[in-house]
């Protein structure tokens, strides 16, 4: 029988498919399962969590004995045992293997992230496969006036290494350069907002030049955030890599939009559920928001370091108009805020954020 002797309770409880844990044998399995219960059962382990692990190893057999008698059974790359921190395996529809190295992962709505040094790997959970198709489309087919803009903007935009499928997935691999840096991990890594507050201006500002081609190109993302967004401390510059699926022709009817738009979404287009720009402007405040430590933004008034110009305009409602928004900010905002233009030195490279992962 294989080596289940040294899973720790964290392991087991990170099983989310019975394949992951047992073999595709009901023998086997059985065996398997009868041997972790035993380890497991409160009655012989008297840890906090041993109730909870061992209720977690009962549904993965109930899972596991219902798969394989439905003929639903997937079998998993690697069991949980073999798996390696940072290494990540998909079988391909054709039985061949590829594999990612990665530093970080993150779950979301619909599967999992994956952050390489020079790409990110978004895998998309097969339920969710017609939203993937969508995402993939609309990235290879957003517009560009000439080699000008194109060249401008394959500073913010995608771009597509490759897409595959596995039996329980869609795979999409963009490509970043590794001084990218994911938003959301930058943000974690500051425990919780960006200081000093002065990197605000340089993010917004390439956001907000972002959503300026959003408008001309009559698309909105519909979900960006610290978690789809990348950041270059180097270059100042970042690219808007996640979240395509949920990108929608503006004025047609929004399909699905993730949670966490909705709590940014402006009524009126959540009752005629079409979309419309104001819905990105308004994640980009709370990006705005985020990296000053408050996403609601009820803090901010009390900060008494942070520029009243930039919290009103944090607060405030947009104007509707991406290119109304950016005018007022880079020629208002900023200066008010900020003074003069000047680079501020994040001093932080994937090295240093991910040492302790």
């Amino acid at each position: 029988m294989r080596n289940l002797e040294r899973l720790t309770a964290d392991k087991l409880l990170s099983i989310e498919t019975p394949e992951s844990l047992f073999s595709n044998s009901l023998s086997e399995a059985k065996a398997e399962y009868r041997f972790l219960a035993g380890q497991w059962h409160p009655d012989r382990k008297s840890t906090p969590d041993a109730m909870r692990v061992f209720m977690h190893i009962v549904q993965l057999y109930r899972d596991a004995r219902q798969k394989m008698a439905s003929g639903k059974w997937n079998e998993s790359c690697e069991k949980i045992e073999e798996q390696i921190d940072g290494w990540r395996k998909f079988r391909l529809l054709d039985g061949s293997i590829k594999t990612c190295k990665y530093r970080i992962s993150h779950p979301f709505e619909l599967g999992t992230t994956y952050v390489a040094d020079n790409s990110i790997v978004f895998e998309l959970d097969k339920e969710f496969e017609q939203l993937f198709q969508q995402g993939r489309k609309r990235i290879h087919m957003l517009p560009l006036k000439n080699n000008s803009m194109a060249l401008e903007m394959s500073k913010y935009l995608p771009q597509v290494q490759q897409t595959f499928r596995t039996e329980s997935s869609n795979i999409l691999v963009v490509r970043k350069t590794p001084d990218q840096l994911l938003l959301r991990d930058v943000i974690n890594h500051f425990g919780g907002k960006l200081t000093p507050a002065n990197h605000i201006g340089w993010i917004l500002n390439n956001l907000l030049n972002l959503a300026c081609y959003l408008e001309w190109a009559g698309v909105t993302h519909n979900a960006i955030s610290a978690t789809t967004v990348v950041i270059s401390p180097l270059r100042h510059n970042l690219m808007l890599l996640g979240g395509w699926w949920y990108s929608t022709k503006a004025g047609q009817v929004l399909s699905y939009i993730p949670e966490e738009t909705l709590k940014c979404i402006p009524p009126d287009i959540l009752r005629n559920k079409r979309a419309d720009a104001r819905v990105d402007l308004e994640l980009i405040k709370s990006v705005g928001r985020e990296i000053l430590g408050d996403a609601s933004g009820a803090h901010l008034t009390f900060g008494k370091s942070l520029p009243p110009d930039l919290v009103d305009w944090l607060q405030l409602p947009s104007s509707g108009s991406a290119f109304e928004d950016y005018k007022t900010f880079k020629r208002e905002v900023l200066p008010s805020a900020f003074g003069p233009p000047k680079f501020v030195n994040m001093q932080l490279d994937a090295d240093l954020l991910y040492k302790e992962k």
